[in-house]
């Protein structure tokens, strides 16, 4: 049945009254609007009665709108045009009068108006903020027409009630700006009697994927003919399918290598019919204007996607998208989170003054996952997935935090020095640096920068204990260590991987993930280091699939998380509002 039409029927206009939800004249004119107040997919009698107050909008009821950005017929110009930024961003499927994707528009309806005479008109209209970045259709003939603010409904339609569509322009930004709070008056004029009737909806906010969400596609930046590159994807691609991830790769229109930091993907979704929701994927630009690579991500623009960019300046650590993660679903002191969370980190010892002030405004203003803060400035490049990531499990909660454990690390060296094995090479990679166990143990200035990075972990743990309830106990502890980084591209000394790290991986599903291989002292014909990472991820229920991107990630700072990019499931997730 079309969830446009479906209508409670009520036995005369009399009894539509009664309903309390409407506004009439005296001599009989109503004005009644409605929406999938109730939430179920489909507009009817429930949506009103039962404490709905349709003129309002809370957690438990009001109708959800969609922001129609994506680009069906892929007619926007690609980031390698000479288009401005402005004008990348500024085209998508609403950016006109034309309704290019009906499938997301949420149903209105207006019920008849009742006993109007000849000439008596009706205007559905958006008032108050944001009345700007949102379109109302009419269905005529089945074709969706544009119906502007001065435009009216013909007598038909106000005699027997129209069909109506509404979307947005834009996601919420800034919630000082706007809330994405929407309110539509239905007002009826015959001759000297006015009556009119509002709904509130509001737009749905922009939700970040978690990992106990599988994985649908990996994406990746193109190589730009670099034969080891080249090489790192073919062998991504073979742990992919090896996971169980049969969806070719998808491949950015840039060869900014750095694939998770210039874009992070997300949704948004509106009760559908049928109990399926209608959910569009949302590819978000890093606020980093300058980083040219950022232009890329509108290039992913096309049916079922739509694109935005954020503001800020520049071209700073701290606003890539490798320094946000989400926490999933959780419940902790009495507060609901079920869309869990984000995560951001300080930045780095330069960030840190300034911090990620277009991130947090634009995940704050989304209201439903708020963000939570975790020191980072103790990272050269100061991103929160060097150290910490969420691992499903289908007991409990239905995940754990993992983080890196420095300790465990120090203690695997010394677990080889005191077996015999101290003069085996700590890198079992050729042209890695010639140190010895031995050599590293002693390195005095090695076992300190450890410890610092071990005690930051620490306050990081109890930070997430204090927010979330997970106990120390409960995080799965991955053995990495740091070392000190002399200052890379003018950012301060601070820690870098020693290993590369094994936390900052791709999880596909709730048993499978790609790691970097780790390159560790090969001890009776085996990586030791890779050895215990493996059990460590084992411990959680997670197999490993291991990738040598040393040449191609990790010299440069960054790891296989760092690199790729990845689109998960949306399904028939709960609306959260």
């Amino acid at each position: 049945m079309n969830p446009y039409r479906k209508i409670w029927l009520f036995v005369g206009i009399a009894s539509l009254v009664l309903a309390g939800c409407s506004a009439q004249a005296e001599d009989g004119i109503v004005a009644d609007i409605r929406a999938d107040s109730n939430r179920d997919g489909v507009v009817d009698g429930n949506d009103v009665g039962s404490g709905i107050e349709k003129g309002s909008w809370t957690a438990r009821y009001g109708a959800i709108v969609l922001p129609n950005i994506g680009d069906v017929a892929r007619r926007c110009p690609s980031s390698r045009s000479q288009v401005s930024d402005a004008e990348l961003a500024a085209c998508h499927d609403a950016a006109d009068d034309v309704a290019r994707a009906p499938e997301y528009l949420a149903p209105l309806l207006t019920m008849p108006a009742g006993r109007v005479g000849d000439g008596a008109t009706g205007r559905v209209q958006p008032v108050g903020p944001g009345a700007d970045k949102i379109r109302i259709f009419v269905k005529r003939q089945d074709v969706w027409v544009r119906l502007r603010p001065e435009a009216s409904l013909t007598e038909t339609e106000l005699r027997n009630g129209a069909t109506l569509g509404i979307d947005s322009r834009d996601v919420v930004r800034d919630k000082a700006i706007w809330d994405g709070s929407v309110t539509v008056r239905f007002t009826v004029h015959d001759g000297d009697r006015t009556v009119s009737d509002d709904i509130a909806l509001r737009v749905a906010p922009v939700l970040l994927h978690s990992h106990n969400q599988s994985a649908e596609a990996l994406v990746v930046p193109e190589s730009g003919g670099d034969p080891e590159y080249e090489r790192f994807v073919g062998d991504l691609t073979s742990a992919a399918q090896a996971s169980g991830l049969t969806a070719p790769l998808i491949t950015v229109n840039t060869t900014d290598t750095w694939a998770q930091d210039f874009v992070e993907f997300g949704y948004v979704s509106m009760p559908g019919p049928g109990g399926r929701n209608v959910s569009l994927r949302i590819a978000i630009r890093s606020p980093q204007p300058e980083r040219e690579g950022g232009r890329a991500v509108f290039d992913l623009r096309g049916p079922g996607m739509g694109a935005i960019q954020l503001g800020g300046a520049g071209d700073r650590h701290v606003d890539s998208f490798g320094n946000v993660e989400t926490i999933p679903p959780y419940t902790h002191n009495g507060k609901e989170f079920p869309a869990g969370r984000v995560v951001i980190g300080t930045g780095n010892r330069n960030d840190a003054t300034v911090s990620s002030v277009e991130l947090q405004k634009f995940f704050a203003a989304q209201r439903v996952q708020p963000p939570l803060i975790l020191d980072t400035t103790w990272l050269v490049v100061g991103h929160v997935d060097e150290f910490i990531q969420f691992l499903p499990t289908p007991a409990g909660r239905g995940w754990r935090p993992a983080v890196t454990d420095p300790r465990r690390g120090l203690e695997i060296l010394r677990e080889q020095q005191r077996s015999g094995h101290g003069s085996e090479r700590a890198f079992s990679r050729p042209d890695a640096p010639d140190r010895t166990i031995d050599a590293v143990l002693a390195d005095q200035n090695f076992i300190a920068d450890n410890e610092l990075a071990a005690r930051k972990i620490d306050e990081n743990v109890e930070r997430m204990f204090q927010e979330t309830g997970t106990k120390p106990e409960e995080f799965v502890r991955i053995p990495g260590l740091y070392e000190l980084s002399a200052g890379i591209d003018d950012e301060p000394d601070a820690l870098v991987s020693f290993y590369p790290g094994a936390i900052n991986g791709v999880l596909i599903n709730a048993s499978n993930y790609i790691a970097p291989r780790q390159w560790g002292p090969m001890v009776d014909g085996r990586d030791v280091f890779e050895a215990a990472v493996t059990e460590a991820y084992r411990s959680a229920g997670v197999s490993v699939h291991y990738v040598d991107e040393w040449e191609t990630l990790h010299v440069a700072g960054g790891e296989i998380h760092c690199g790729t990019n990845v689109l998960r499931q949306t399904g028939n997730l709960p609306i959260v509002p």
